[in-house]
């Protein structure tokens, strides 16, 4: 049987100065831990978010 996934949308909002790493670094961890995975990025033109796609196996 095909493992299946449920998915996650992290979004981040680009300030004047961009976004802190250390924030983005610290959230992704604990994001981590709880099993999701980060596995793609979206940032459309003229950005002022990003969003990080995550997965984690269902279940």
């Amino acid at each position: 049987m095909a493992t299946q996934w449920e998915y996650k949308t992290l979004r981040l909002q680009i300030g004047f100065k961009g976004f802190k790493y250390e924030e983005l670094e610290a959230e992704l961890n604990t994001l981590g831990r709880q099993g999701w995975e980060a596995v793609s990025t979206l940032a459309p033109g003229a950005a002022v978010e990003v969003a990080v796609l995550l997965k984690r196996p269902r279940g």
